[in-house]
């Protein structure tokens, strides 16, 4: 069975999930260790296994992974140069304590939007956007703006009309 060769990215990715607290930097050995994200003599997992230690402040996971589009069997990525670092601060609330913490802010804002008050707002942010709207001088400046106001589209052709610029009637005489 011949393999070909698998395709990493060329740039080290970070992610961050504040909702979760985390942090997670997918990259290549080297670039982790280019950014003083791994301990000196630090021995590196062997195929999928998960390395797990603390700092004084952090948490900290390393595994192998798959790159992102990757297609192929699991086994063919057992020595893959594509790695998984997350860590969390150790102090942090737990996602379950996120979650509720998320879903209250969510609440309150809801509550917020509904009352006299979010109502009145929500009014006053509609003619503040109907009056740019109507505001050529505004409307001048943001066509000056590149990439602000998508250019015209094209218009289609009406349907029923010939190349010929006739109308059709269905083949009838």
């Amino acid at each position: 069975m011949s393999t070909s060769p698998i395709l990493v990215p060329q740039e080290l990715v970070v992610y961050f999930h504040r909702d979760l607290g985390i942090c997670e930097y997918h990259g290549t050995r080297a670039q982790l260790e280019a950014e003083g994200l791994i301990p000196d003599g630090l021995e590196w997992p062997r195929n999928y296994a998960d390395l797990r230690w603390e700092s004084d402040q952090f948490e900290f996971s390393l595994s192998r992974r798959r790159p992102a589009g990757a297609k192929g069997p699991q086994r063919q990525f057992f020595n893959c140069d594509w790695w998984h670092l997350g860590w969390r601060p150790i102090a942090a609330p737990s996602f379950e304590e996120r979650r509720i913490q998320h879903k209250f802010r969510e609440l309150a804002a809801m509550i917020q939007r509904h009352s006299p008050e979010g109502k009145a707002e929500w009014n006053r942010n509609y003619f503040r956007y109907m009056d740019a709207c109507q505001d050529q001088g505004f409307q001048a400046f943001k066509a000056l703006v590149p990439g602000l106001v998508p250019p015209p589209r094209a218009r289609r052709a009406a349907r029923g009309v010939a190349s010929g610029g006739t109308v059709s009637n269905g083949g009838e005489a």
